[in-house]
């Protein structure tokens, strides 16, 4: 199956603050999943960069440069900024780090975006700014909601990329 690629997807915004919660769960979440799913799995095939795209570890790096984003962009709503900052990243080679570094860093990164948004107020969560790439307006559950999902579509490429990794090790 070809997956939908993550430029070429979607979303409905505008979403109620009682969804936040939800949100802020399987944003949560996304570590102890991320642990389950690369426990046992050889370190050579986590770092290894399949097809010439990223490795496994550099999809979790990007996932805590993405929440750095995040709490950014939060501020910037609740401040009332019309326009949110861009995603725009420093390259790093996640690779070269051992698993539990590139976890960690993870872990502290998204703990901090979390509290971010546990702060937030009935108010400001109504707060809106222009998304840059969209072209929507969006909340901070809004956001909640878009980086949810984004951590799914690095859950599934992460699956994929280690699935196709252990088959080609498995027949050579």
């Amino acid at each position: 199956m070809t997956l939908l690629k993550w430029f070429d997807r979607n979303f409905t915004f505008g979403l109620p603050n009682a969804m936040l919660p939800f949100y802020l769960e399987r944003l949560a979440g996304t570590s102890t999943r991320m642990r389950a799913k690369l426990d046992g799995i050889d370190d050579s095939i986590l770092s290894e960069k399949y097809n010439g795209k990223w490795s496994v570890k550099q999809h979790i790096g990007h996932l805590a440069e993405v929440d750095q984003v995040a709490s950014k962009r939060i501020v910037e709503m609740v401040s009332g900024k019309p326009e949110l900052s861009p995603a725009v990243f420093e390259p790093k080679d996640y690779s070269t780090w051992a698993l539990q570094e590139v976890l960690d860093h993870f872990d502290r990164i998204r703990k901090e975006n979390l509290s971010h948004y546990e702060k937030l107020t009935e108010e400001q969560l109504q707060m809106a700014s222009l998304h840059p790439r969209l072209k929507v307006m969006m909340t901070p559950v809004d956001l909640a909601f878009f980086d949810a999902e984004h951590d799914d579509h690095h859950l599934v490429a992460i699956n994929e990329i280690v699935k196709a990794l252990l088959k080609e090790k498995a027949t050579s």
